[in-house]
């Protein structure tokens, strides 16, 4: 059995169990869930607020004017800069305030634009549109007036964002802009002066300004003045999260391999307990000395290493000490003994943090400033090369497939573990992109490290979703990719990845490329049970399954008039089914869930239902598991009678004739009979 196979109850035991909020792991210092879709309609009070607390950039106002004039225009800026707000900020004031506005797939190509209906009066945003083939000049200029034609036909606007490395060349049938973070000064200015702040106040603000501040930062410092801070002292709390206090670390003199190699360890493994902590710095050390030649202790590292740092004097040759010297302890009995753990918690940048676990508590190693993390990948990434990286790359892989390493799969430190490399290496993919896709997420999506390093590549590109890394469309860019490959493993990986949080972050995109997965498998792949789990995880945490739903809807419609049986259309009905039978982890059925939370949403899964009950092949199947599905009602709701009721009611009015209405009571009553909830079944029946 492949390895993907295998991995799917691993993945989803982690992600309905212990991952999670309140989960076991949950200590493992895992980022935050994701903020819900990417994509769909804007809320009018997120536009408004992100409105009127706007900075505009210099380029602001010939954007406008090229919209206004256009209908189209391009925002061409890095992460951070602001393309987002900017866009809503120009769509709102190019609209006068009118019409909606709809997020679209970075994924959505040029060719799909330019065959797109655009209501009339809305506002469209791309946001970071993903590369679609589209090279050359003249095919982009092509390309994008036809979009350009269309937009205006349907008199609506449109605002697209993208990367500078996206761009090779800017066509001329669009206006593109440079688009730049506005002024630290006047972005506090504006959101103090909103915050009701004095001037005061907004003066020592700006006096204390640092040079090269994030927009996303200042946005921090501002909103934590106007909720009383004073401003010298929020400022000072920023100077202790900049990436100068991690580089003044690697610097320091004296600075050690070990200590760096016991930095990196937390790094991947932040929020585990000391000794596991312990065992994978053993281990780290192990593989980064074989990486060099004569590295056998510290001492050789420490020279070996030194040529490729981009500042020697972080890493001196005095500064490595053999194993069996004290490192900053001196005297007594700890002199003559090198004692790891505390090694280990003497450096700055960690300390611990105790974490109750029902009537013990668990201590754990973390960095005292969790924002340092990231900062720690960004100055390995400039110190080490190669030899480095490919031993920290046997190290991780070693942890995830070997037997005998720490932290092993189904423990709390394997849990543990997982979660925190994940997040390690989504951070790492901040800064050096290409390593992490080409030398951990291909190679271990491809099964090269078990099953669990399949589920880490998930995992992974589950944590480059959330909102503050900037990487949630290069996630999405990653598992399209997947999903057209040739080989089975990756695309059994993607269905996987868009079965979870990348999928909450993309709906449309998922359901896409789930979907392209079953049709292409004619349903013997993963992409079925992925479609099914994407649905669970969608009910499960109350985000809207409607893209789902919506999808079976449409493609049973255009087997409506087929007679007989096609491949296709048995393959839809079998998702189908597979969808209104799945039960969540703790044996909840999730249809009727949603159903019963949403009973003014429930016309889709009824017509569903109905549609299933009548297709002859799986008739038998779908009546069988609605009927199993009625005895958890009592776990579902309180209101036992009125769900029965409005599901015998919803079933009537989707069934075509008297006959067969008949015959669906009848196939009910045969079916629930000596079942409960008594009351509520019989009100089913009754409605029928």
């Amino acid at each position: 059995m492949s390895a993907v196979h295998t991995t799917y109850t691993t993945v989803h035991q982690n992600l309905y169990g212990p991952v999670g909020p309140g989960g076991v792991t949950g200590v493992a210092g895992a980022a935050p869930l994701p903020q819900g879709a990417a994509t769909g309609p804007v809320r009018k009070e997120e536009i408004d607020l992100l409105v009127r607390r706007y900075a505009e950039p210099d380029a602001f106002a010939q954007a406008l004017e090229a919209l206004r004039a256009d209908k189209v225009v391009t925002l061409i800026g890095e992460p951070g800069t602001g393309k987002r707000s900017g866009a809503v900020a120009l769509l709102k004031k190019a609209m006068r305030g009118k019409g909606r506005m709809i997020v679209l797939s970075p994924d959505i190509t040029l060719e799909q634009l330019a065959e797109r209906v655009f209501d009339t009066g809305n506002g469209y945003v791309v946001l970071d549109r993903v590369d679609d083939g589209v090279t050359g000049v003249e095919q982009a200029d092509f390309a994008w007036r036809r979009v350009q034609e269309r937009v205006h036909k349907c008199k609506a606007h449109l605002v697209v964002t993208t990367r500078p490395r996206m761009e090779r060349t800017l066509p001329t049938a669009v206006r593109h802009f440079c688009w730049e973070a506005p002024a630290t000064e006047e972005l506090l200015r504006l959101r103090l002066s909103l915050g009701g702040c004095s001037d005061d106040t907004i003066h020592q603000a700006i006096q204390l300004i640092r040079p090269n501040c994030p927009v996303s930062k200042a946005v921090e410092i501002a909103d934590s003045i106007c909720e009383g801070g004073e401003p010298e002292q929020v400022w000072k709390e920023y100077d202790t999260n900049t990436y100068e206090t991690v580089q003044r670390w690697f610097n320091a003199p004296g600075r050690t391999m070990r200590e760096i190699l016991q930095v990196t360890t937390v790094a991947f493994a932040a929020g585990g307990g000391i000794r596991a902590c312990e065992q994978l710095f053993s281990l780290l050390d192990h593989h980064v000395s074989r990486a060099y030649a004569g590295g056998t202790n510290t001492q050789a590292r420490s020279n070996a290493l030194s040529p490729s740092l981009t500042a020697p004097a972080a890493v001196p040759a005095t500064a490595g000490k053999d194993k069996n010297v004290p490192g900053k302890r001196t005297g007594g009995v700890e002199a003559s003994l090198f004692d790891h753990r505390r090694a280990m918690l003497d450096i700055d940048l960690l300390t611990t943090k105790r974490i109750p676990m029902g009537s013990v508590t668990r201590e754990v190693v973390v960095f005292g400033t969790p924002s340092h993390r990231r900062w720690v990948f960004t100055e390995l990434c400039a110190r080490f090369g190669m030899e480095f990286w490919d031993a920290v790359q046997q190290w991780l892989t070693t942890v995830l497939s070997d037997p005998d390493a720490p932290c092993p799969p189904g423990t709390i430190s394997g849990d543990e573990f997982e979660v925190s490399m994940a997040a390690g290496l989504a951070m790492l993919a901040v800064t050096d992109f290409e390593e992490v896709v080409r030398n951990y997420l291909v190679p271990w999506a491809t099964g090269q490290a078990g099953r669990r390093g399949q589920a880490m590549a998930v995992y992974v590109l589950w944590d480059m979703c959330h909102s503050g890394l900037g990487l949630d469309t290069a996630a999405l860019s990653i598992a399209r990719d997947w999903a057209r490959s040739g080989s089975a493993e990756l695309r059994g990986t993607a269905a996987l990845a868009f079965s979870g949080w990348l999928g909450v972050r993309f709906p449309s995109d998922a359901v896409k490329w789930l979907w392209h997965l079953i049709a292409s498998e004619h349903g013997q792949g993963m992409g079925t049970a992925a479609l099914a789990r994407f649905f669970a995880l969608l009910v499960y945490h109350d985000e809207d399954p409607s893209r789902v739903l919506g999808l079976l809807t449409y493609r049973l419609g255009k087997h409506a008039s087929t007679v007989g049986r096609t491949p296709l259309k048995s393959v839809t009905f079998a998702v189908v089914v597979t969808i209104l039978s799945i039960r969540d982890a703790s044996g909840r059925p999730v249809a009727l869930r949603y159903f019963v939370l949403h009973p003014d949403r429930g016309d889709a899964l009824l017509e569903l239902w109905a549609t299933a009950f009548r297709y002859r092949p799986m008739r038998q199947m779908a009546l069988q598991t609605f009927a199993e599905h009625l005895t958890a009602l009592p776990v579902l709701t309180k209101e036992t009678v009125k769900a029965g009721r409005a599901l015998g009611k919803g079933l009537r009015a989707q069934t075509h004739t008297e006959t067969e209405r008949n015959a669906l009571r009848a196939a009910l009553v045969r079916l629930t009979r000596g079942k409960g909830p008594a009351e509520a079944i019989r009100a089913l029946l009754d409605e029928l």
